[in-house]
Parts: C-alpha cells; sequence; structure tokens
C-alpha cells in the first residue's frame, strides 16, 4: 500500500475531541476508474464509539460540502482497527474528514489505489 502525504488526511492524530482533517485536493473533481480506496486506522486504542463523516466540496473552505461516507466503528475501538472503502463516488475537487465522538486514541486516515482486503 502506497502512502503519499497529498493524499493523507490524519496521520497519526492525537483526538481529545471532535476534528476537521487536512482537505485533500482530488484532482478537477469527479470519479476516477476506479476509485482510490479510504483506509482509516486506528493507531492508539479510541475512547468513544469513532465516527467519521467524509464531505466533499468545489471549494476549498469545504462550503457547501456533501456527505460522502458516514463510517461507524465499534466503541472503544482497538488499535489496529481498520476501515477499508472505495471513495463513494461524487466526489468534487475537495475531501475532508471529520472526526466525531472520541475523547481519546490516535487515527490515521488516507486515500489509496491499492490495498489487500482481507
Amino acid at each position: 500500500m502506497i502512502i503519499d502525504t497529498q493524499n493523507t488526511f490524519f496521520w497519526k492524530k492525537d483526538i481529545t475531541a471532535n476534528t476537521n482533517s487536512d482537505v485533500i485536493m482530488n484532482g478537477n473533481g469527479g470519479d476516477a476508474d476506479p476509485n482510490l480506496f479510504l483506509v482509516i486506522r486506528i493507531d492508539k486504542t479510541a475512547t468513544g464509539t469513532p465516527l467519521f463523516n467524509v464531505y466533499t466540496s468545489d471549494t476549498d473552505n469545504m462550503a457547501n460540502a456533501v456527505l460522502l461516507h458516514g463510517i461507524t466503528m465499534v466503541a472503544n475501538a482497538p488499535a489496529g482497527t481498520e476501515y477499508k472503502v472505495r471513495l463513494a463516488n461524487g466526489g468534487k475537487k475537495y475531501i475532508r474528514i471529520n472526526a466525531n465522538n472520541m475523547t481519546g486514541g490516535t487515527i490515521s486516515a488516507f486515500l489509496t489505489s491499492g490495498i489487500n482486503i482481507k
């Protein structure tokens, strides 16, 4: 799996409250063929029930953002927990993730072109 810093939302980010990721530029928008994979990983056990909302927008300030994915993990997800999915169709020029419902833990989230699905 190749991890590119330009496609990384969070990298081993300590979470203590609801947090917005960096905004990723999705080329000129639109859907790739095939779409990239979104990987969300718990690096240090989460406190709470992790909820990740993936938004897309035509502007880098994320005005009028549209929800692409809503992902809920198990409560107190242990380190090593991963969620992998192809990015949904409908991506616009910019993408951001909002990490919610955690008061502790460390997470990573990124887009990549190749993964091993277990």
